[in-house]
């Protein structure tokens, strides 16, 4: 398969190769395509409104009782 990318892209490509995290290009691409498939398969579709929602809730406090409430919940 061969890729064309326009010249930022190829740079950023470069400059990730050159951090040594990757290997090679196919090593950036391959963690990019897993990225991708994360973000357009695992995650829920109501993660975005849930986030929102809290965002523009008014603030709680968080304290211990939060935290517990929050155990609770995960262990029913």
């Amino acid at each position: 398969m061969t890729i064309d990318l326009p010249p930022a892209l190829s740079q950023l490509v470069d400059r990730l190769i050159d951090t040594g995290r990757y290997a090679d290009e196919s090593d950036v691409v391959r963690e990019a395509l897993r990225v991708l498939e994360h973000q357009e398969f695992d995650e829920s579709p109501a993660l975005e409104p849930a986030l929102l929602g809290g965002v523009r809730s008014p603030h709680h406090p968080y304290d211990a009782s939060v935290l517990e409430r929050i155990r609770q919940t995960t262990r029913a």
